[in-house]
């Protein structure tokens, strides 16, 4: 997988999410302090949430069991869009957050919140970071939570399944190949795409190469749902598979 560069997490109509792994906590802190900044710079409110962290820049950390009720994902969201609705009245751009969200991982919820505050964050101007320390979580769990992020630093996944910004439909950038095969149906699985007329639109403009096992794995599971996967991907090479494997349940359309 080629390496990739972080973007820039500045609040607009469509912000940004972020989940970055760490084995060393300052490491984290260097990344909180300069996504911090980049989002005073665009105009954001910022706030800083984690337990045990130390304030940055004279930015004040807040604990966790204050912010975060992850047994209600949704419930969640709406506390997140309430938050940003009182940075807007404030006369700020958008809200942009650090969150170092290690412990909440033991929530079997905190996988569907994700999921659900990627589609918040696709459509409105709050942009997060999400901290996870990989000395603590099963790397099989932070594979699961990587994967649900536009962005990531986890080399062991080489694939992201997101919201697409502005719309909120379903998106997969990255490379699917044979590395990322069983991640790539939990996330399938976990995000429940949208059905329009019977057809799972995907959103594959981000998507750098895609195998064959893939092409099937998404065909398989559109099949199942009862639909028929419309992979919308500039890659010549998904069309000519697709062509040569008379894929049933996969059509590929140019971008």
């Amino acid at each position: 997988m080629r390496a990739a560069e972080a973007p820039a997490a500045r609040p607009n109509p469509a912000g940004r999410h972020l989940c970055f792994a760490y084995a060393d906590l300052d490491e984290f802190l260097t990344r909180a302090r300069a996504f911090l900044a980049d989002g005073r710079a665009a105009g954001a409110q910022v706030r800083l949430v984690g337990d045990g962290l130390p304030d940055l820049d004279g930015v004040r950390a807040e604990s966790l069991p204050d912010v975060y009720d992850v047994i209600d994902p949704a419930a969640q969201v709406d506390y997140w869009a309430g938050a940003l609705a009182d940075a807007l009245a404030a006369g700020h751009s958008g809200l942009q957050v650090v969150g170092e969200v290690t412990p909440l991982v033991r929530s079997a919820a905190f996988g569907d919140y994700e999921h659900l505050i990627d589609r918040f964050i696709a459509q409105h101007p709050i942009s997060g970071l999400c901290g996870y320390d990989r000395r603590v979580v099963d790397p099989a769990v932070l594979a699961e939570l990587a994967c649900l992020h536009p962005w990531h630093n986890v080399p062991e996944v080489p694939f992201r399944v997101h919201a697409a910004a502005g719309t909120g439909d379903l998106a997969i950038s990255g490379e699917l190949d044979v590395t990322g095969a069983a991640a790539l149906v939990r996330a399938l699985d976990r995000v429940s795409p949208a059905l329009v007329e019977g057809e799972l639109f995907v959103e594959a403009s981000g998507l750098d190469f895609v195998d064959h096992r893939s092409l099937l794995q998404l065909a398989s599971y559109a099949r199942g749902r009862g639909a028929t996967a419309v992979l919308r991907t500039p890659l010549p090479a998904a069309a000519r598979l697709v062509d040569l494997l008379q894929v049933p349940g996969l059509r590929v359309e140019a971008r």
